[in-house]
């Protein structure tokens, strides 16, 4: 009796043994690597929400709070549909913000291109909406009539369907050099923005352009080649020069584009910005009608990048001028969601540091 209750105990005992082998080991993690787990997931977790911390006080004066000064803002122009279809799924997927230049004649004309809604969508979900004229005119060519009509119809047609827009871009990057144009655009825009060069410095002081200051006229009275109504950025084309890069030429581009303002921001501090513009996405369809298309695998490629070494993505409305000091800067603030539009006030210029 006492040898079969013994047996039976022992069964038991062997059962439990066996049950938490089979059943529970593959739940059971050592601590150390529980340890390293943890910690990965809190990295990508931080990773991911680098667009919502961009719109909750990272940024001091041209400073973060930490010594990452590798700094991207992206752009988007022509209200294209597949911004929205293909482009802005892969930026969700990393947190990141864009600046969307809408030509507001074309917002829900067809197909191709985005509808209002679309729009809002956009900034409910905390990107930038800024004016990119009517009907994409080329300013450098219209008639007195017309170019207010691109320049102050557009504002106009904004404010009606309630986007504020103190911000435009010059399609093909036309009128920033033209002194008629830009006393228009000053009229109704708080900044404006052209191309085309690889980075953008704050202090107007780039090496291949050097200047004074950002004051928008130089000394002589001539258009300075970086003012408020000329921030300079760069369109990402996949012909050049009559050339047609292949997609990893165009990716080892981009990551040269990208890290080429290291040996201008040292020690937390930002003096120089990369803006990149992009225009249409495609998975092949119509890719070489246009050489400012890119194949939305390459882009996703580039978000993936910017994401893995650890870029911040700003939006452009980060950018601020000071007035008195005629210097760019990054702001210290912003909305923590929704109308990313509404300015913000800040005072600061470059090279300051926490």
């Amino acid at each position: 009796m006492d040898r079969n209750i013994g047996l039976r105990k022992i069964r038991v005992v062997l059962f439990g043994i066996l049950f938490t082998l089979v059943v529970l080991a593959p739940f059971c993690v050592p601590l150390a690597e529980s340890k390293s787990s943890a910690g990965l997931g809190n990295n990508v977790t931080s990773q991911r929400n680098i667009g919502e911390a961009n719109s909750a006080n990272v940024l001091t004066g041209n400073n973060f709070n930490n010594t990452n000064t590798k700094v991207i803002m992206i752009n988007f122009d022509d209200s294209y549909k597949t911004q929205v279809l293909y482009a802005k799924s892969i930026l969700d997927q990393y947190g990141f913000k864009a600046t969307f230049f809408e030509v507001c004649g074309w917002v829900g004309k067809n197909g191709e291109r985005q509808t209002w809604q679309d729009v809002a969508g956009l900034l409910h979900d905390g990107n930038q909406i800024a004016s990119h004229t009517m009907t994409h005119a080329h300013l450098n060519s219209v008639s007195t009539s017309k170019l207010y009509y691109e320049l102050g119809g557009a504002k106009q047609c904004f404010a009606n369907h309630g986007y504020p827009v103190p911000m435009f871009g010059y399609p093909v990057n036309l009128g920033s050099g033209n002194k008629t144009v830009v006393n228009v655009v000053s009229k109704y825009y708080d900044m404006a923005r052209s191309g085309s060069a690889p980075l953008m410095f704050l202090d107007c002081k780039g090496p291949k352009h050097p200047q004074a200051d950002c004051s928008t006229f130089s000394a002589n009275g001539e258009l300075n080649y970086v003012n408020r109504y000329d921030i300079r950025t760069q369109s990402f084309d996949h012909i050049q020069h009559n050339v047609e890069l292949s997609q990893p030429q165009l990716f080892q581009q981009f990551v040269q584009r990208v890290n080429s303002q290291i040996p201008f921001n040292k020690n937390g501090v930002i003096n120089a910005i990369p803006i990149i513009t992009y225009h249409n996405l495609t998975y092949g369809n119509s890719y070489n009608l246009l050489a400012s298309t890119i194949m939305v695998p390459l882009f996703a490629q580039m978000m993936k990048y910017l994401h893995d070494n650890g870029f911040k993505v700003l939006t452009l409305d980060q950018l601020g001028y000071n007035a008195a000091k005629n210097v760019f800067y990054i702001k210290n603030a912003l909305p923590a969601s929704g109308n990313k539009n509404k300015p913000v006030q800040a005072t600061s210029g470059p090279g300051q540091s926490l």
